[in-house]
């Protein structure tokens, strides 16, 4: 007899955030509905939250197979992703995206590893990247190893089963745009979480993609650089450290070609600068503390 796993006792919510995927929403849960329902007994649900979608998302979801919500506007991935784990009733909870990039079949491998981990994340097989991404992918994963010892082999993957405790305690946090896959990663691993990766191939979108490479990357480091002063702060203020110094060894080496004057008002001005950094990283750190306090513990 098959012994059952952590989430075939206890259940999972699969959330599915959608804009504009009329032509997707359907198929979408009807395949993710079909999977969950393959095991006997498994206590589940579907949420699709419709996040203020101008086409007929909402109408082409089939009622009788998940719970849907919907925004009055379009307030972002992140956003919309948090409301439907907030209503999320199971312990485990599942993210898949509604345009057919994913396959709902690899849940099916992601369920049993979650009796041993925190969350699982389906790593893209993605060929045709152009260099652009890449840079900004690889200096994703380089943050992710130096502020968190972390090796990530998809940080951003928008499949990915985890544990609901973990939004619930650092939901504030995350980003409420298309950061928040990435936030959720970064959170994890900040707290030493245990995370695999299982390698997925990666479809051909139905529609058209919001992602803005550029936009959505400086979103991205401004988030960690905030999640690593919190968690981090020894880590940030000794690169700030070190930057402080760099800048004073390149100015060291034009001392013989400017007056004394000269080379000591731009070590005055390298060192208010950093200073000033240091007080606006220590009054940033305080006021995410203070809202964390106010907002309390998420249920």
């Amino acid at each position: 007899m098959n012994r059952k796993t952590e989430i075939e006792k206890r259940g999972i919510s699969i959330v599915i955030p959608a804009y504009n995927e009329e032509h997707s929403i359907a198929g979408t849960v009807e395949h993710t509905y079909a999977v969950l329902s393959s095991y006997p007994g498994l206590p589940f649900e579907i949420i699709v939250v419709d996040d203020g979608s101008t086409d007929n998302t909402a109408a082409n979801a089939p009622i009788e197979k998940c719970i849907l919500y919907q925004h009055p506007k379009n307030y972002g991935y992140g956003r919309t992703l948090l409301l439907g784990v907030g209503k999320a009733r199971y312990p485990f909870v599942g993210i898949i995206d509604a345009d057919n990039t994913y396959n709902p079949e690899i849940f099916r491998q992601m369920i049993p590893l979650m009796d041993i981990y925190d969350m699982v994340i389906g790593a893209r097989q993605i060929k045709d990247q152009t260099v652009v991404v890449k840079i900004l992918r690889r200096l994703l994963k380089f943050l992710l190893y130096f502020f968190c010892e972390h090796v990530s082999l998809d940080p951003n993957s928008g499949i990915r089963i985890f544990k609901r405790a973990l939004v619930e305690q650092g939901g504030h946090l995350f980003s409420k745009g298309f950061s928040f896959s990435t936030s959720l990663t970064f959170f994890a691993a900040l707290n030493h979480r245990f995370i695999e990766y299982i390698p997925i191939e990666y479809g051909e979108r139905t529609g058209v993609s919001k992602v803005k490479h550029l936009r959505d990357s400086i979103r991205t480091f401004l988030l960690i650089v905030s999640m690593s002063l919190i968690y981090r702060p020894v880590k940030c203020f000794s690169s700030l450290l070190l930057v402080f110094a760099a800048g004073v060894s390149t100015l060291a080496s034009f001392k013989g070609k400017m007056e004394r004057e000269t080379f000591l008002g731009f070590i005055f001005s390298l060192g208010i600068g950093v200073l000033t950094l240091a007080v606006a990283f220590l009054a940033f750190i305080q006021g995410k503390m203070y809202e964390h306090t106010l907002s309390g513990p998420r249920t």
